[in-house]
């Protein structure tokens, strides 16, 4: 990326994948070979982190086996990180292609937002899990977890179009695959040590 002007004391970026075609992203002109050369290797990606997130299951079978409800809440952490982080992308990767990138600004203020988001979809689960189940401890597990994985999620959709760019690579092919790999593996790992320490460590 070269730098194109200062804006409020921050760097405005140009991408440099913006200077050239991307043909690839033609998917009407694009022939079957070609679609699967590119689309391939992102599955793979995929189920790779679906091997991953197992293992991590897995590592946490003890936690799980003490205290099963925990089980009950995993698909709406992983969505919710999923979704902050895949809106943070979008918004992110079109940034990006408007060529008015104020990296400094952007941070701050989406790492807040992340914060935010967390909280507001972690509180009311929380919430939700107390008068579900009547577990105070659980249900902290569940909103701390929550808000925390709003930050990660915010943080992850904006550095991987971020590196996508700096090294010349369009951010629209590949970075939603990858961003969900992390997000979804690391979402798995703070809510089992949010869990271990709260529910178990003592």
């Amino acid at each position: 990326m070269e730098r194109v002007g200062e804006r409020k004391g921050a760097a405005v970026l140009k991408p440099k994948f913006l200077q050239r075609p991307t043909p690839e992203l033609s998917v009407g002109r694009a022939h079957f070979g070609s679609e699967i050369k590119r689309r391939l290797p992102w599955i793979l990606l995929s189920v790779a982190a679906g091997v991953v997130m197992i293992l991590i299951g897995q590592g946490y079978e003890h936690v799980l086996a003490q205290k099963i409800q925990l089980v009950y809440f995993i698909p709406m952490i992983v969505y919710m990180s999923d979704s902050i982080g895949t809106e943070t992308l979008a918004l992110f990767v079109r940034e990006l292609a408007l060529r008015r990138l104020s990296l400094r600004h952007i941070f701050i203020k989406e790492l807040f937002v992340g914060l935010f988001l967390g909280a507001a979809s972690g509180l009311p689960m929380g919430l939700l899990c107390y008068l579900w189940l009547w577990d105070v401890a659980l249900s902290a597990t569940v909103a701390c977890a929550m808000i925390i994985n709003g930050m990660f999620a915010v943080l992850i959709g904006m550095v991987v179009p971020t590196l996508f760019a700096r090294f010349g690579r369009d951010p629209a092919v590949g970075t939603e695959e990858i961003a969900t790999a992390i997000s979804d593996n690391l979402s798995m790992l703070v809510y089992f040590i949010v869990a271990t320490l709260l529910l178990f460590w003592r």
